[in-house]
Parts: structure tokens; sequence; C-alpha cells
């Protein structure tokens, strides 16, 4: 793990400003969910709360799940907001933490229904209003509703809502959370970035320790080793189940699911367990060792894990492949990311080279026939790389010493 310092060290809410999206672009791993969870609402005032809007259903499940003071939004907040009363909470919703609960948790979809619906809801009370994932909001903004639905786009509707509060709540100071923020000032012409270049030096994020390029996915499948833990992700379920279904073919444990709310692709009550699991634990449970998800989970679940080897991204939209490697809230051993111009990934050592002794010359040329991509670029890895990946792969490599008296060291690879 990379830097030193967490958010809530390096940014003071006092450097929020009301009429503009305050943009906070810290790395995945530098802990803005805790910095808006936990270390924000010990700076509001008395009798002023916090709206927490995030970008999917899985991840408002997950925060209220997992964090303090927060509360789904109700027919009871609802009043409880606009009268500033105790509301009443039903048993049957459970037990929380903390009955004066100040936090409360929606996705973007919900903010635009209840203001689509007519119903009252007054951002004067909140001092704060966090988007997290903003990014997304504007991306979601795009996506026509289906046949059947109400004929417009609920985070339309959002935005405009926030755009509103610029003028129509002067008081209430709005924040941006975004690790991959290119759009959001496109959308939002006030904007106000609040961290400095060196401050974002000194934040924690998790590394990634190797990054290799694919053309052909199927031959980054078949290199998978049985019992290998690791995530792929695929925006579409079609390409999804095709995957999950040859990875189960090689003996893989799998399981794989999406959003709750798509009509076309039902999930079976084990798919459901899974992700109830992981909403519920932060970690994919342990009888599965390759965990498959699509677009729904690109942001906003959070996955513990720390016997994941690797990561499988079929993008090459470096945004994309961000937000999906952040799902896992780790340093990561492997990440494989999809390129169209990569050479297909990976090459088997040609038998010319094996058996024999190999200069620096000629692991140069291994390296160029092996093509194992740099994450930039079309350049492969240099030899130490290189040899790293044959000797995970199926490839012994050792040097050896030949000549009168063991003078000339050689390279040797032999397959094994």
């Amino acid at each position: 793990m990379k830097g030193n310092k967490h958010l809530a060290e390096v940014l003071s809410p006092s450097r929020f400003i009301c009429g503009c999206v305050n943009v906070v672009t810290a790395p995945v791993g530098s802990g803005k969910t805790y910095f808006s969870l936990e270390e924000l609402p010990k700076h509001i005032q008395k009798g002023k709360y916090i709206l927490y809007i995030t970008d999917t259903c899985m991840n408002r499940e997950q925060i209220l799940a997992t964090a303090r003071n927060t509360r789904s939004y109700s027919k009871q907040w609802r009043e409880f907001i606009n009268s500033n009363t105790k509301p009443f909470y039903p048993k049957s919703w459970g037990t929380f933490k903390n009955p004066y609960s100040y936090i409360v948790v929606l996705n973007y979809a919900q903010v635009g229904a209840i203001l689509y619906y007519g119903h009252k809801f007054d951002w004067s009370n909140f001092e704060y209003i966090v988007c997290d994932e903003l990014h997304n909001l504007i991306n979601y903004k795009k996506i026509k509703p289906k046949k059947g639905e109400i004929n417009t786009n609920l985070c339309d509707i959002t935005i405009d809502k926030i755009k509103d509060t610029f003028n129509n709540h002067p008081n209430v100071k709005i924040i941006g959370l975004s690790a991959t923020p290119d759009n959001i000032c496109q959308e939002f012409s006030n904007c106000n970035y609040v961290l400095t270049d060196i401050e974002l030096k000194m934040l924690y994020q998790y590394e990634v320790l190797n990054s290799w390029q694919y053309r052909d996915y199927i031959k980054v499948l078949r290199a998978i080793k049985k019992g290998s833990k690791g995530i792929i992700y695929f925006d579409r379920i079609t390409a999804l189940n095709k995957v999950e279904s040859i990875l189960q073919q090689h003996g893989h444990n799998t399981a794989s699911f999406w959003s709750l709310n798509n009509e076309d692709w039902t999930m079976t009550q084990r798919q459901i367990d899974v992700r109830q699991h992981i909403v519920q634990n932060q970690v994919i449970p342990q009888y599965v060792d390759i965990l498959l998800i699509n677009a729904a989970c690109q942001t906003g679940v959070n996955m513990k894990n720390t016997d994941i080897e690797f990561m499988m991204v079929h993008s090459q939209d470096n945004n994309v492949i961000t937000q999906v490697r952040g799902r896992l809230r780790h340093d990561l051993d492997t990440l494989f990311s999809f390129n169209e111009n990569a050479i297909d990934y990976p090459n088997p050592v040609p038998v010319k080279y094996l058996n024999c002794p190999l200069t620096t010359d000629k692991t140069a040329e291994v390296c160029n026939e092996v093509r194992l991509m740099k994450a930039k670029g079309n350049e492969p890895y240099k030899w130490s790389k290189t040899k790293e990946y044959l000797m995970n792969n199926g490839y012994r490599v050792y040097k050896k010493s030949i000549g009168h008296g063991g003078v000339s060291k050689y390279w040797f690879i032999e397959k094994i």
C-alpha cells in the first residue's frame, strides 16, 4: 500500500464551500467512505443531518449494514426531516445501533423517484449532501427508461435537484466523491477541487504489483490454475455467463451476481445468498474461488478478502479498470485488463528457446516472443517480469554455469 495518510488526516470540512460541488478526487483505499460516515458527522451543527447518496442499491445496503448512525429513507424519515421530531420505528425494521441516527442513505434513482412522485423532500435540514461515485450519476443519465417504466430518467431529476440546491439552499454543502472525476465538471460548471496534488500523493492507496494486458480472454481463463482465488469483470451478463461456464468446465468453483432489479435475468437463490453474504460481511464466501461481477457492481461493493490472487477486467476504459480494481480493499498481486491491440496473451515460449543456454540477447528475444505487455503502451516487459511469469505458469527458469571453470552463466528454460 502506498501513501501514509488517510483522507481524514489531510482534509478538514472547513474547506468545503456552498454553491458548488466540492470534488474529492481521493484514490480507492484512502478512506473516502470513512471520512463521510465517521469524520464528517463530528462537524455538523445541532439539528442538522447528512444525506449520503450512492450509485447502487448494493452499496446502499452495505453501508446501512455496516456503518453507524445511518438510516434508510422512509415515510417516517420524511416526517422526521421536515418536522425535526423523533420518528417512530416499528420493531420489524430490525435493530439499529442508534435510534437518533443522523445520516440518511439513498441511491441516486431513489432520490429521483421521491422527487418525481411529488414527495416533499426539503434539503435545507441537511448540512452536507455527500454524492458517492458522483461520476456514475452522470453516466446513468444516458440510460433510456425501459418500455413500461416512467417516461423519464430518474438520475436526470437528481442532477437537476443538485443544481437547484446551489441557488435555493445556499447553506447546504455538496460533496462529490470519485476516484475518476473526469465528467463531473463537464456536468457541473461550478466545482471546487478540495485536495492539492501534494495531498493526493500523501494518501493511502492500494497497489497492483503486476499488470498484464490481453486480447484473447479465453487464453487468460485457460491459464488460471485450479483453486486460484480471483474476481472477474465483464460488463454484460451474457458474457459473464459464458465465462462462468468455461471456468466451471475447467473445475473452478465460481459464483456470479448482478443487480436485483434486473428483470431480464433473474438470479438463483445461491446467487442471492452470495450477494447477501458480501453485503453483510464484505468478503466473498470461502466456498467461492472465482467471483464474476458485471457493470452493476463496478462501484459500490467492497470486498476485504486477503487471499485474492488476481482480478480480470474486460475493459479498455481506464475509469472502469480503476473502479473495478477498487472493489478489492487490499493490495493486488495481478491485474489483467483487455487491450484490443495487445498481442494474444500469453504466448508460449517457442521451442527453439527451450533447454538451451540463453544469453542476455536471447532472453530479450524470449520477452518479445512471449509478449507479456505493460499496462500502458505496447511494449513488452523485460526479462525480470517475463521470467517471473514463466516460473508461475508451467516453466522452470534457472541459471547455470557453462564452460571451463564455470566462468560463463546462461539462462535455461524448461517446460514442466
